[in-house]
Parts: structure tokens; sequence; C-alpha cells
């Protein structure tokens, strides 16, 4: 199991924790949302399994072209999401003078 755990995977994990926190504790859903998408993007595409092969040996399953899409999808969502963020954000900051 731990041999899954590469480095994409483990900031994946770590990424979608700090979205749950965000959304729990502070209540800031577009904030958790662009690290829940960054996150489980990280997941879906880098996440490989291992099976047995008719011989009798493991062999490392290659990750599904839909969910390396759907991975893929969900980081350039967290890049608008992100963008949308700034946007608001630069509109919220008052008029300097």
């Amino acid at each position: 199991m731990m041999r899954n755990l590469n480095l994409p995977v483990m900031i994946g994990i770590l990424f979608s924790a700090i979205g749950l926190v965000t959304l729990v504790m502070l209540g800031q859903p577009l904030t958790a949302a662009i690290w829940l998408s960054f996150g489980n993007g990280l997941l879906l595409t880098s996440l490989r399994f291992k099976r047995v092969n008719e011989f009798g040996d493991l062999e490392q399953q290659p990750v599904p072209k839909a969910r390396f899409y759907a991975g893929i999808l969900l980081i350039v969502m967290a890049g608008i999401l992100l963008i949308l963020q700034i946007i608001q954000d630069l509109q919220k900051m008052p008029a300097q003078s």
C-alpha cells in the first residue's frame, strides 16, 4: 500500500485535507473548492494500483484515460477558480487615492 504513495499522491492528499478543513472550519467554499479540486486532480492522475498478472507476478496498472482526463480537468478547474478568487478579492479592495 505504501508503495502507491509517491510525492504527487501525498501532495494531493495534503491539499484535499486542507480543502476539507477550509470548508468545515472556515466556511469558505470557493477557497475550499480550489484546494479540493487541485488535490483530487493530483490524486486521480497520479495514483497507480498493482494487480497480479496471469504468471502470478505483481504488475503496475496504467492510469485509465478517463481517470487521467478527469484529473487534468480538475486541475484546470482549480486554476480557473483561483483566477475567479483573485478577481473577487480585487473587487473587494477599497479604491486607493
